[in-house]
């Protein structure tokens, strides 16, 4: 009888050789690439990882995954009793970091192995596109790369081979040959966030432990952006400084809908590509592709410059960056600043504590750095809510077991949504997650 196949001890990814076995189909290469590597990345979590000691200690150094790849995470089938064990572990990492450990919070273990995917699979298309004819011929039949794919080729290619990329994109597009199916690239989250960013705009949003007030006006500030974007329907001229990152350019085209979709992506192309060549079309100022300052005042830009002027950083569009991920950033320091002026404005008692403090441990951890006096008088709420949170997991958990599995369940089973609320309140755009 033949042995089962062992499950993986690390994730899989595709077979690459050359450009060729990029350009297998319709649509951006790399985002198919990418996306088959970030479906196996997520699988093996499912799997295997969630309870695998290296991973989990990973996991732990960076209180878990970005908010994308967290939603990713709760989508899967068996999520609650996977998730329920694994946040027992983070939880408690977070209520050492409150209390007083020290290291910078490590990036997201699932966006490091995407972004080396796409890194590889760009480098590879890049190298085939500069010595063959016959890839660029296939390349361009097959369409292309997605906006934001091409902006991230704009850094790694020479000059020549970006410039044939640029011209590419805005044949594709002059010619009506480009749909949002291929430009804005793929983003399976962009659907629930936007009904997230939707929910958030909404005023009313109550009061509890579960909800970040930076979170909530970072995702307020987002929708406030992409929704006059929409309305614009890509009327504006080409402006480099509103080119988006990937993220919020599929929240874009998602919260304008299939009517302005089009309009949208074309003046996105168009801004993208003067940005890389420059409005003459030839390279950036450095000699090299590179971000154009262009735009005129008065222009489309013009309401972001009060956001823009207080920096920041954000994703990897426009000029200096994504002009909504700079707005967001922007509103969540504006947040916290104003919890932490009224923190400053309370008596100065010795040894004072206030109630649990309305910011994920994210933000938390933030404010007690800059400000570590308000620091000492926010944490230990928050410590005292990370010691519920891990008394419900662990009760969870043990609810979960064949021993415990007739005990009647109760508040404490919910407690994993709740724990990822309160590392990060970006995973539900600051809401309550029973709310959304």
């Amino acid at each position: 009888m033949p042995a089962a196949t062992p499950v993986p001890r690390g994730p899989t990814l595709p077979v690459l050789y050359t450009a060729a076995d990029l350009l297998t189909g319709p649509g951006c290469p790399v985002c198919r690439y990418a996306g088959e590597s970030s479906d196996r990345y997520l699988a093996w979590f499912a799997l295997e990882a969630h309870a695998d000691t290296m991973t989990v200690t990973r996991l732990c150094s960076s209180l878990g995954m970005c908010s994308r790849h967290t939603r990713g995470l709760i989508r899967q089938p068996g999520a609650a009793r996977r998730l329920t064990a694994v946040y027992r572990y983070l939880v408690r990492a977070a209520r050492d970091r409150l209390s007083g450990q020290r290291g910078q919070l490590a990036s997201c273990p699932a966006c490091e192995h995407d972004d080396g995917a796409s890194g590889r699979a760009l480098e590879t298309l890049l190298e085939g596109l500069a010595a063959d004819g016959p890839v660029r011929d296939r390349y361009r039949k097959l369409g292309g790369l997605c906006l934001p794919h091409l902006q991230s080729a704009s850094a790694r290619g020479g000059r020549q081979v970006i410039a044939w990329l640029a011209q590419a994109t805005t044949a594709a597009v002059g010619a009506g040959a480009a749909s949002s199916g291929w430009l804005a690239g793929t983003d399976h989250d962009a659907r629930p966030r936007v009904a997230l960013l939707q929910a958030a705009s909404r005023a009313g949003v109550p009061a509890g432990p579960d909800v970040c007030l930076a979170c909530l006006a970072s995702a307020r500030a987002e929708h406030d952006c992409l929704a006059r974007m929409a309305r614009s329907d890509g009327r504006g001229e080409p402006d480099p400084r509103l080119v988006l990152c990937a993220g919020h350019l599929g929240d874009l085209i998602v919260l304008a809908g299939q009517r302005a979709a089009a309009a949208l992506l074309t003046w996105q192309a168009a801004s993208l590509v003067a940005g890389l060549t420059g409005p003459s079309g030839r390279p950036g100022p450095s000699g090299r592709p590179g971000l154009w300052r262009a735009g005129k005042p008065g222009g489309p830009a013009d309401w972001l410059r009060p956001w823009r002027g207080r920096g920041g950083q954000g994703g990897r569009g426009g000029q200096g960056g994504c002009a909504v991920c700079l707005s967001a950033a922007a509103a969540a320091r504006q947040a916290v600043g104003n919890l932490r002026a009224q923190l400053g404005a309370a008596d100065p008692v010795p040894g004072r504590q206030v109630p649990l403090m309305p910011l994920c441990v994210r933000h938390l951890l933030g404010l007690a750095a800059a400000a570590p006096p308000a620091g000492k008088m926010a944490v230990p709420a928050a410590l005292g809510h990370a010691n519920a949170l891990i008394a419900e997991l662990d009760e969870a958990f043990g609810k979960g077991t064949w021993a415990r599995r007739d005990e009647a369940r109760g508040q404490e089973m919910t407690a994993w949504r709740r724990a990822a609320a309160f590392l990060d309140g970006s995973v539900f755009c600051g809401r309550p997650p029973h709310e959304t």
